[in-house]
C-alpha cells in the first residue's frame, strides 16, 4: 500500500504514523477500553521492528508518541497543516472520518476507496463533523465503546438528521418514543464516556516544519539487505532493487528456428541427447482448448532453442504437421529423457496432436513438492528460490488484465527469451533438485515409483473427463433459488430490516449493534466475530444466524456448482473436466479444482442432488470404490495398538466399540453415542483438544476431557504414539509417512502456543494422512496398468478424498467390481484389512 501511494499520489509529504507500546490515556478513562482485544500475536510483533526499518529505508518520515494513539497524532497533523497544504490520510479506521474536510480525505487501505466528504456521507449517511455523534451513538465494537442501547446505524443516521448532534438529542429526548426514549435516558452516562473516548486528541506537539516530512531518498543498500533477508522478492521487483541477476542475451544463446534445414540439424541433437528439457506455449492454460503456439527445447545451462508455429507477422517455413511429425519422432526415443515443469498440461495438450512421451520423462514441480511439499512449485518461485534467477513473468510479455493479449499475438522477438527462458530454468533446475532428492533415497523412490509415474494416470482422469446433466442442474439451480428467496424474506423479517446477506459488516452491524446478541468471539483486528462456528453458537439463542447459514450454504451450492458445472462441460468432449492438484497439500492428497469435486457435500440432500448429476454414458454405469475408515486403520497400524488392530482384525464397529468404553454407564450405546464416539475417533487423528471436542459435541470441557481420557485408556498405544510423533517432530522438523514422505512442519517448535499447537496436530495427523494418500495412489497406479487391457469398458472418471469413481460397461460390472476392491484392499500391506466399500448406479449419489 505504502509504495502505491508513493507511485499513484507522488506526495510532497509524508509521514508514516504508529501506535506506541503500552497504554494510552484512554485507558485511564475507562479500563475496559479495548479490553476485548487479544494481545498482538508473536509472528506478528516480530514484523513491527522489520517494517519501521522498511519504512525508514524508504525514506518516509515515521512518529510514534507515548500515552497516546496513532489517531491522535493524525489529527493533530491535520489540525497543523489543512489549512496550508491538502492531505491524504491512508487508513481503514472509521474514526478518522470525522477529520474529512474539502482539503482532507481518506483513503481506505483496505478497498482502496477514497472518502471525501460526500463519500463519508455516502457511507455513513452523515457528514463529517456527525462522526463523533453518530460513533457516540452506535459504540465502536472493535474498541470495546458501549453505544446506546439498541441503536444501531440506521437509527442513528435518522436521529442524527433530524435533530444535528447528540446534544440536540439529549436536549429534545422528551419528543422521541417512549422505548428510544428510555434507552437514551439509561445511557447518558455511556453517551458521554463514549464521546470522550471516539474524539481526537488535535493539540499534541508535532513537528512544525513541513520540510521534516519531506519524502527522502530510497537507502538501497538497506533495502535490499532486508529484501533478501525476509524473501520478499514481488517488493524488491516493485522497488527496482537489483538483487539477483537476470537473464538477458548476452549472458545466454536463446535462437529461434524457422527454417527447415535448421530443424532437421537440431532434431539430430535432440536424438542423441541423453537428457533435454522442452515447454510448449500455448493459446490457454485450458489444456482441453489449447492450441500450440510454440515449443522451446534446452540441452544445456543458459543456451534454449524456440520453434515458433503461429505468431503475428510470423514467416516460418515449419508447419503444424512437420512439428507434429518432429515431435512424435523425438519423444518416441526410448533412451531419451525429456524435463518439464507441469508436465501434466504438456501430455494433454500434445495428447490432442497424438502425440505421447514414450521415452523417459522428469518433471520439475513434482521434484520440489517431493523435497519439500511446503510452498509454491511454480517455475517463478522455484527459479528464484532455488537458482537465485528472477525469471521474466507471463504478465511481463503480455500485459495484465484487459489490456493483456493472447502469447500467439506477440511478434516473435517479443516471445523468444520468454520462451526460451521455461526450457533454461526447467534444466537447470531439473540438475539442482535431482542432487537434492538422490542424497534421500527415499525421496527418490517415493518420487520415481509413485508420484512420478501417477502423473500420467491424473492426465489420463482429466483428459477423460465425466458426463453431467446439465438439465437436472438448471432444474435445482431454479429450485435453490427459490428458497434462497424464502429465506432472504425470513432473515430481513427477524433482522427487522433489509441489509446485504453478503456482507460479514452489516451482519455484524445487525446481529452486536441492533439485536445485541452477545459476542462471542472476535476477529484477529479486534472485530466481533461472524463467522460459521460464532453463527453455530448464536443460533441457540436466535433464529437468525442459523438463517444466516442456511442462506450461505445453498447460495454457495447453487453459485459454485448447480449455477456453474454446466458452464464447464466441455463443447469438445460433452464432458466436465476437473484439474487435480499434485503438489498443493504437504501430506501428499491431491486437490481438485475448475470446479472443485471435493468440496460437493455428501451430507445433505442437496449435496447429494448435485451428485446426481454426474452420470454415465448409456451403457455404462457408474462404481464408486471408497475406502472405508483407512485413516483409523492407518492409526492402529501406526500405533501398534492391539486393541484398536483386533477390533479391526475381528470386523467390529470401530465407532460402537468406542462408545461402549467411553460411555460405560449405558449397556447397549445409541446412535447417538456412536455419533459422538466418532468425532472422538476422527477427532483425536486430527489432533483434537478436549477444547475442541467439547465445541464438536456441544458438552463442558470437563465431560470431553473424561471421554479423551477413557478413550486413550482404552488405547494406550495410539496415546503414545501421538507422544512420540510431536517428540520426533521437535527433533527432525518432520514427519514421515510409511512411503518414506517427508512433511516440514517449520513450527513445531514456535514460541507462541497457538502456532505451537497447530504444527502438533499437524504432526499428529500428517503421517496418517500422508499414508493414506500413498496407499490411495499406488491403488489408482496399479489399477491403471490394469485398465490398460480395458480400456473400452472401464474408465477412472474421479477421485474424491479416499474414493474412486468409474465409468464400467454394464456387461464388465461384476469382473470389474472383484478385480478393483482386491487391487485396492492388496495395494500395500499393513497389520488391519484394508477395506473398500462398493457401490453401482446410474448416478454418482447412487454409487456412494
Amino acid at each position: 500500500m505504502t509504495q502505491k501511494i508513493l507511485s499513484e499520489y507522488q506526495p510532497k509529504y509524508i509521514s508514516m504514523i504508529f501506535d506506541a507500546r503500552g497504554k494510552n490515556f484512554r485507558h485511564k478513562i475507562y479500563k475496559e477500553y479495548k479490553s476485548n482485544r487479544k494481545s498482538m500475536p508473536q509472528e506478528l510483533s516480530e514484523q513491527v521492528e522489520p517494517i519501521l526499518q522498511f519504512v525508514e529505508s524508504l525514506g518516509i518520515n515515521i512518529i510514534q508518541q507515548p500515552d497516546v494513539e496513532a489517531d491522535d497524532v493524525i489529527a493533530s497533523l491535520v489540525n497543523k497543516f489543512s489549512s496550508t497544504v491538502p492531505i491524504l490520510i491512508s487508513s481503514g479506521d472509521k474514526d478518522l472520518a470525522q477529520l474529512v474536510t474539502k482539503n482532507v480525505h481518506i483513503i481506505n487501505s483496505m478497498n482502496d476507496t477514497l472518502l471525501d466528504p460526500k463519500g463519508v456521507l455516502d457511507k455513513f449517511g452523515v457528514k463529517p463533523v456527525q462522526i463523533l455523534d453518530y460513533l457516540t451513538l452506535v459504540g465502536d465494537t472493535s474498541d470495546n465503546i458501549p453505544g446506546v442501547d439498541k441503536v444501531g446505524p440506521k437509527t442513528a443516521v435518522k436521529l442524527l438528521k433530524e435533530y444535528g448532534s447528540v446534544d440536540n438529542i439529549v436536549k429534545n429526548v422528551s419528543d422521541l418514543k417512549q422505548n428510544l426514549k428510555t434507552n437514551i435516558e439509561n445511557s447518558l452516562d455511556k453517551i458521554n464516556l463514549a464521546k470522550e473516548l471516539i474524539a481526537l486528541k488535535s493539540d499534541l506537539k508535532v513537528d512544525e516544519n513541513i520540510i521534516s516530512y519531506s519524502v527522502g531518498g530510497k537507502n538501497e543498500e538497506k533495502l535490499n539487505e532486508l529484501t533478501l533477508k525476509y524473501e520478499l522478492r514481488k517488493i524488491s521487483k516493485d522497488l527496482g532493487l537489483t538483487t539477483k541477476p537476470s537473464i538477458n542475451k548476452k549472458e545466454v544463446e536463446y535462437v529461434s528456428i524457422t527454417d527447415i534445414k535448421s530443424l532437421e540439424v537440431f532434431k539430430k541433437k535432440l536424438l542423441t541427447a541423453k537428457i533435454f528439457s522442452f515447454d510448449t506455449e500455448t493459446t490457454s492454460l485450458d489444456p482441453m482448448v489449447a492450441e500450440i503456439v510454440g515449443v522451446s527445447f534446452s540441452l544445456e545451462a543458459n543456451k534454449a532453442v524456440y520453434i515458433p508455429i503461429n505468431h503475428k507477422n510470423l514467416k516460418t517455413e515449419i508447419n503444424m504437421e512437420i512439428l507434429e511429425n518432429f515431435l512424435r519422432e523425438i519423444f518416441n526415443i526410448k533412451s531419451n529423457t525429456v524435463v518439464c515443469q507441469n508436465i501434466k498440461y504438456e501430455m494433454n495438450v500434445l495428447r490432442k496432436y497424438n502425440i505421447t512421451f514414450s521415452c523417459k520423462y522428469h518433471d520439475t514441480m513434482i521434484m520440489s513438492y517431493i523435497f519439500n511439499s511446503n510452498g509454491k512449485h511454480d517455475l517463478s518461485t522455484l527459479s528464484s528460490k532455488y537458482l537465485n534467477h528472477e525469471s521474466i513473468s507471463y504478465e511481463d510479455v503480455v500485459g495484465k488484465g484487459s489490456k493483456q493479449i493472447l502469447f500467439n499475438e506477440l511478434l516473435l522477438e517479443e516471445a523468444i527469451t520468454y520462451a526460451c527462458e521455461d526450457s533454461d530454468i526447467t534444466l537447470q533446475l531439473y540438475d539442482y533438485l535431482l542432487d537434492k532428492l538422490s542424497s534421500a533415497n527415499d525421496q527418490y523412490e517415493l518420487y520415481k515409483n509413485i508420484e512420478l509415474p501417477l502423473v500420467s494416470v491424473i492426465a489420463d482422469i482429466e483428459y477423460t473427463g465425466v458426463k453431467v446433466n446439465s438439465e437436472d442442474l438448471n432444474k435445482q439451480s431454479k429450485d435453490l433459488r427459490k428458497r434462497i428467496q424464502l429465506i432472504e424474506k425470513k432473515v430481513y423479517d427477524e433482522a427487522g430490516q433489509e441489509f446485504n446477506i453478503g456482507s460479514p459488516k452489516q451482519i455484524q452491524e445487525i446481529f452486536y449493534d441492533v439485536l445485541k446478541l452477545p459476542v462471542l468471539k472476535k476477529t484477529p483486528k479486534g472485530a466481533p466475530s461472524t463467522n460459521e462456528d460464532v453463527m453455530n453458537d448464536l443460533s441457540e439463542i436466535h433464529d437468525l444466524p442459523k438463517l444466516i447459514l442456511e442462506y450461505r450454504n445453498l447460495s454457495k451450492l447453487k453459485n459454485t456448482y448447480t449455477d456453474k458445472l454446466g458452464e464447464q462441460v466441455s463443447e469438445i468432449s460433452n464432458r466436465l473436466h476437473t484439474s487435480y492438484n499434485q503438489t498443493v497439500t504437504i501430506t501428499g492428497r491431491l486437490s481438485s479444482s475448475n470446479p472443485n469435486l471435493q468440496n460437493i457435500p455428501v451430507r445433505n440432500k442437496d449435496g447429494r442432488n448435485i451428485r446426481k448429476a454426474f452420470i454415465p454414458e448409456k451403457g455404462y454405469k457408474i462404481l464408486s470404490a471408497d475406502y472405508s475408515q483407512i485413516e483409523l486403520r492407518i492409526m492402529s497400524h501406526l500405533s501398534q495398538d492391539e486393541t484398536l488392530k483386533q477390533n479391526f482384525m475381528d470386523g467390529e464397529d470401530i465407532h460402537m466399540a468406542t462408545a461402549r468404553e467411553v460411555f460405560k454407564s449405558k449397556s447397549q450405546p445409541t446412535k447417538e453415542d456412536r455419533r459422538a464416539a466418532k468425532a472422538i475417533n476422527f477427532g483425536l487423528i486430527y489432533g483434537i483438544s478436549s477444547y475442541g471436542l467439547a465445541k464438536q459435541l456441544r458438552i463442558d470441557n470437563s465431560s470431553a476431557k473424561e471421554y479423551i481420557d477413557r478413550y486413550f485408556k482404552k488405547y494406550e498405544g495410539v496415546r503414545d504414539f501421538m507422544e512420540d510423533t510431536k517428540k520426533q517432530a521437535k527433533k527432525n522438523g518432520f514427519v514421515e509417512t510409511m512411503k518414506g514422505r517427508k512433511i516440514y512442519l517449520p513450527n513445531i517448535s514456535h514460541s507462541n502456543f497457538q502456532v505451537r499447537s497447530a504444527a502438533e496436530r499437524t504432526a499428529i495427523n500428517a503421517p496418517i494422512q500422508g499414508t493414506a494418500a500413498d496407499i490411495l495412489k499406488i491403488a489408482m497406479l496399479d489399477i491403471s496398468k490394469w485398465m490398460q487391457n480395458h480400456q473400452d469398458k472401464v474408465k477412472l472418471l474421479m477421485q474424491v478424498h479416499d474414493e474412486l469413481v468409474f465409468e464400467i460397461d454394464i456387461d464388465f460390472i461384476d469382473k470389474a467390481s472383484k478385480k478393483i476392491k482386491a487391487l485396492m484392499s492388496n495395494c500395500v500391506s499393513i497389520d488391519v484389512p484394508l477395506d473398500v466399500d462398493l457401490g453401482v448406479g446410474n448416478n454418482w449419489d447412487k454409487a456412494h
